[in-house]
């Protein structure tokens, strides 16, 4: 028996349909009324329990005697869920809502409801997509060695899993598309799916599906039970929530919302289409960005929400909701429980005092809920310690790991000397291995370009031609462009040059000059080439460099607004564009971002370079395009 109310009672949850409140307000005097209800609630009763009967039981032939209604008992439809004032809010709305006749009735195809995930319907420390990242890292890392040396993966890839928290959501949604680019969504569902099914909680040792919330399972089976439609709305991945929802809580992929990296219709090699991953994030699912997700994803707003005190990242959502004309409840997880799972708040308490002013129900694990997990979990070893420390919050900077910044240079430093002889001869031995295409992309530069080795996932579906010689200054390519281009043919010509003539004192004036004589050299050997400046980008290691920096990119950014111009001019038959790409390796600081840089705090990363691929790519197709 619940302890809100006898089975007789028609608005409790679990145990009255609406169909059967109105037969009850259309009954008779017949003999046989009593016990036909008393069947039917028992019925009624056993179907919203926590697992419905796929055959009822068979009605007997004959009813020897009538049965009274008091006699019936309920089977809680939130057995994890202790008695108290939590409880009956959920079983009260849920019985107000869909209570035929009454004033607070909502209609079955309004009754949405959405959860977030991490740290809502499953343990959040460490993020189940983190531990994927990770996952995947270690197999890019058996392909491209190279990365182990470079951070975050240096971290990541030596077990410090708390490096994900560190970063926050946006960054690792950013390391995730960067390393997942170029497969089939499909493929990466598949091996998410395989994932986790196959993987242990490392806090807990335990299946990944061990570690989902028990009484969230039995508040989405009794809401579905009641003509709700439940969906899933987080800061994860996509493609790798559709097939953990659906294992998990059986919530089909059309059903699920989450951050999601752009996609592209590619060929493959047998001739069929796939949409493919880029290396780039096209929506970042958190905070304010979740309402606006579910609106264009569900078309209604939600009346149940439910997230949970962690980054702040819910607290839109679940005013959204509110904010409706229809009934609503916002239900907000208070992770109190050190002992069977965690305990952490918020820097700011964000959420908990969002709860408190706009009267939503807070859900506290320890006194909330009988049981976390569906079975008792124990923390392991020093595996507890991922446990340690909160979530970043929204908009926190993040923090990079500490040994990642390396000293910064003196500001006399200046670049080595070219060593053209080596540099043209390792080309021409390349190109002897594997001529490269023409029509494509060129790519000119220092050795910001000649050590950008991702570039066919940086790029996907473009011919990309790699023409960076480590140390060159942009006034030395003019004597060696045609060299350097000539093979490629390029339609295409992007130059990335010049931080190695502001290290050696090169003025503003000289670098717009030697870029000016570069163009023409470049028009003699390809007269239809577009060429593209990349901007001059910041750097740790040449910081105190970045005002002449900056000083240098204004002068060609405005030779090249002149010369395009000049109708008459040299440069009128050819497209020049200046692009700026150094916001890809900032940090929300306006400094370098560390994990932008090798170790030398020089040269991109492979993140450094994905970032400042996503800026590239729209110009570059379109110019392609053109």
């Amino acid at each position: 028996m619940s302890a809100h109310g006898s089975a007789a009672e028609p608005d409790e949850p679990g145990v009255q349909s609406e169909e059967q409140g109105r037969s009850a307000e259309q009954g008779t005097a017949s003999a046989l009324w009593v016990p036909l209800v008393a069947l039917g609630l028992l019925a009624a009763a056993i179907w919203f329990g926590s697992t419905p009967l796929r055959h009822p039981p068979a009605q007997p032939a004959q009813v020897a005697a009538p049965v009274a209604p008091s006699a019936v008992t309920t089977v809680d439809p939130l057995p994890s869920w202790n008695d108290g004032a939590t409880k009956k809010a959920i079983l009260d709305f849920v019985a107000s809502v869909t209570r035929a006749g009454a004033e607070t009735f909502v209609p079955a195809p309004e009754r949405i409801a959405v959860f977030d995930f991490d740290g809502t319907l499953v343990c959040e420390k460490p993020l189940f997509h983190g531990l994927f990242l990770l996952d995947r890292i270690r197999g890019l890392a058996d392909r491209r060695p190279e990365i182990a040396d470079e951070e975050p993966y240096a971290s990541l890839l030596a077990g410090d899993a708390d490096t994900l928290r560190r970063l926050g959501r946006k960054f690792v949604a950013e390391l995730t598309f960067a390393t997942l680019a170029g497969q089939p969504v499909e493929r990466l569902e598949a091996e998410a799916r395989e994932f986790f099914r196959t993987a242990r909680h490392p806090v807990f040792d335990v299946p990944l599906r061990d570690t989902a919330y028990q009484p969230m399972r039995e508040l989405i089976a009794l809401l579905e039970s009641r003509g709700f439609t439940v969906w899933v709305c987080s800061g994860s991945g996509v493609n790798f929530l559709r097939p953990v929802a659906g294992e998990l809580h059986g919530i089909g992929p059309e059903r699920v919302i989450g951050s999601r990296p752009r996609v592209a219709l590619e060929a493959v090699g047998d001739g069929s289409r796939e949409l493919v991953v880029q290396p780039e994030v096209q929506v970042l699912n958190d905070g304010p960005q979740k309402p606006v997700s579910i609106a264009e994803r569900v078309g209604r707003r939600p009346i149940l929400v439910a997230g949970n005190v962690g980054n702040a990242g819910d607290i839109e959502m679940l005013r959204w909701s509110q904010a409706g004309q229809r009934p609503s409840l916002q239900l907000l997880v208070h992770h109190d429980d050190a002992d069977r799972e965690m305990a952490y708040d918020e820097p700011r308490d964000e959420s908990l005092r969002a709860a408190e002013r706009h009267g939503w129900q807070v859900v506290r694990m320890k006194t909330d809920w009988n049981r976390v997990f569906p079975l008792p979990l124990a923390k392991t070893g020093s595996a507890a310690a991922v446990a340690a420390a909160p979530p970043v919050a929204a908009g926190v900077t993040r923090a990079a790991p500490a040994a990642v910044e390396p000293p910064v240079a003196p500001a006399a430093e200046v670049a080595p000397p070219t060593k053209w002889a080596e540099e043209l001869a390792a080309l021409a031995a390349r190109d002897r291995e594997a001529a490269p295409r023409p029509g494509g992309i060129c790519l000119l530069g220092s050795s910001n370009i000649s050590k950008w080795q991702s570039l066919a996932e940086d790029f996907p579906g473009l011919d990309v031609a790699n023409r960076g010689v480590s140390g060159c200054r942009l006034g030395e390519l003019t004597a060696h462009v045609a060299g350097l281009i000539e093979p490629v043919r390029p339609r295409v010509v992007v130059v990335a040059a010049g931080t190695n003539d502001v290290a050696d004192g090169a003025s503003p004036e000289d670098v717009q000059a030697a870029f000016g004589r570069l163009v023409e050299e470049i028009g003699r050997v390809c007269p239809e080439a577009k060429i593209v400046f990349l901007g001059i980008s910041p750097t740790i290691r040449r910081w105190e460099q970045w005002p002449r920096q900056q000083e240098a990119n204004a002068a060609v950014r405005g030779w090249i607004a002149e010369a395009m111009a000049d109708e008459s001019g040299p440069a009128a038959k050819r497209k020049l564009v200046y692009l700026d790409t150094s916001g890809a390796f900032l940090g929300q600081d306006g400094r370098p971002a560390a994990e932008c840089f090798l170790a030398d705090g020089q040269h991109p990363s492979t993140i450094g370079n994905a970032r400042r691929a996503a800026i590239m790519r729209p110009l570059l197709a379109a110019l392609l395009a053109e």
